[in-house]
């Protein structure tokens, strides 16, 4: 008998060993310009099943935002867990290495934690140079050249005929394997099944480009909708009051300088036509890594996040792209299945951030967190959908929207931030330089969540303002952005 207990004892140990030992393997995937236009989300024509599978067993964050809707910036902040301020990128010629040689990553912080960490796609960096991981356990892979998803058949075949007329789609017969997002997809599964096979957990990042434009994905996708389908745009004129410095010229749908200058619409339903497609697109490339997980046996051990680095307009406010700071913009898409934490299916209207991806990870990982990070954990709320870590969220873009001269030290002239509580969307314009505000707005997202009217000069307005500015005030605080004492509000029309 004593020995019968001995031998159970000796397990029990081993198994606590084991268990302290054990870490789970993480695999983050991020979309480009991917919205919440997804069925999780409650979009009534969406087809995106393989995100809607991982909805059903993780928990899906219905209020997330990204701190800068534009992918460089936004890719920078949420990998080093750091808002745009705190790191001074906030243009695409700005990159994270330049400008902090130190930096250490979330793939790089598991790396140094015991973990063989691997990129694949586009997952640092944005357009132009394309800023790598500096060190990875392997070298980034990126699987696409400039044009990053040109249609391409084996020995140079020719392509089928364009059945789409916009200049941003395509809509050809081909396989999947003809476009960039199904090669990375193939790489992924890849080295999945060799990773299976190793002692050491695993970080594995992938980058899905799609559902960037151009929307150039193949005809079976396009065939999952009817054109006439394709919701109406609800809201396609910009909000009553709000500044001229709230939108930009709209040059990544329209082009710049202004080749384009408007849309009909029929481009108008093309285009949101192509959105879809190409999400679908996207969503059927990450249902086939979903797959592999499952076949390798690898679901129960692995922690699988899903993002988009910004949010997309598609004619919303008559904005076409991102780089606004309106809902669509800056809200996007965050679920995350953690096994054995929460419960399957679970949504939250809890306010989070892609800064908050970091120290999440690391507390479902039980390792430490780097210092100076600027997220907080979500995993009270993965354990309980109704509970709250934080009471706001800060996105933030400058004007001009986009600017690509002048180098790293290029500076914007306004910096546009909004700051996002439960029941207001508050936006503050302030010069660069001076501090001063030179446009306001504040949505009441209970009675307008389509942010229709701006609300910022009323009398409601004047009761919600001062204390939404106070909060605004300190959570800039502590960047390298200057903040000033609150200034005169100036027209800037």
């Amino acid at each position: 008998m004593k020995r019968l207990v001995s031998a159970i004892l000796i397990v029990l140990s081993l198994n606590r060993v084991y268990a302290v030992e054990t870490k789970p393997n993480v695999l983050f995937v991020v979309f480009d310009d991917l919205n919440n236009r997804l069925g999780c989300y409650g979009d009534p024509v969406a087809k995106s099943p393989n995100l809607d599978r991982l909805a059903a067993r993780g928990t899906v964050f219905t209020r997330n935002f990204c701190q800068q809707p534009i992918c460089g910036p936004s890719r920078a902040s949420f990998l080093s867990g750091r808002r745009p301020d705190s790191l001074g990128i906030w243009s695409m010629t700005k990159y994270l290495y330049d400008l902090h040689p130190d930096a250490v990553t979330i793939p790089q912080w598991f790396m140094q934690h015991g973990y063989t960490a691997m990129s694949i796609g586009k997952v640092l960096g944005g357009y132009g140079k394309e800023a790598d991981f500096k060190t990875l356990s392997v070298p980034d892979r990126r699987t696409g050249g400039k044009t990053k998803d040109e249609f391409a058949l084996p020995n140079g075949a020719a392509l089928p005929p364009n059945l789409a007329k916009d200049k941003l789609c395509e809509n050809r017969d081909v396989p999947d394997d003809a476009c960039f997002d199904s090669v990375s997809a193939n790489l992924a599964i890849t080295e999945l099944r060799a990773l299976a096979k190793k002692p050491e957990p695993f970080f594995l990042a992938l980058g899905i480009f799609k559902p960037h434009t151009p929307y150039k994905v193949p005809k079976r996708y396009w065939d999952m909708y009817r054109r006439e389908e394709i919701p109406a745009i609800e809201t396609p004129v910009r909000p009553r009051n709000a500044p001229d410095i709230a939108f930009h010229a709209n040059h990544e749908i329209l082009g710049e300088p202004n080749t384009k200058p408007t849309l009909d619409e029929d481009a108008k339903r093309e285009i949101r036509h192509g959105y879809y497609a190409a999400m679908s697109f996207a969503d059927a490339q990450f249902g086939r890594v979903l797959d592999a997980l499952d076949e390798l046996k690898l679901r129960d051990n692995t922690i699988v996040v899903i993002i988009g680095d910004n949010g997309f307009e598609l004619g919303e406010h008559d904005c076409w792209g991102k780089m606004t700071l309106f809902g669509w913009d800056a809200r996007v898409p965050l679920i995350i299945s953690a096994p054995g934490i929460g419960n399957g299916g679970a949504k939250t209207s809890a306010i989070s951030e892609l800064i908050d991806i970091f120290p999440t990870l690391t507390d479902l990982s039980g390792l430490p967190s780097p210092p100076q990070l600027d997220g907080t954990s979500l995993v009270p709320v993965l354990k309980d959908a109704s509970a709250s870590v934080k009471s706001a969220a800060l996105t933030q873009h400058p004007r001009p929207a986009l600017y690509w001269g002048g180098g790293p030290q290029a500076l914007p002239q306004v910096m546009g931030y909004g700051l996002f509580t439960d029941r207001w969307s508050y936006h503050e314009w302030r010069d660069f330089k001076t501090g001063h505000v030179v446009g306001q707005e504040l949505y009441d997202e209970q009675t307008d969540p389509l942010e229709t009217l701006n609300l910022a000069g009323t009398v409601e307005a004047a009761a919600q303002i001062p204390a939404l500015a106070a909060q605004l005030e300190a959570m800039t605080k502590g960047g390298l952005l200057p903040t000033h004492p609150k200034k005169r509000l100036e027209t800037h029309r």
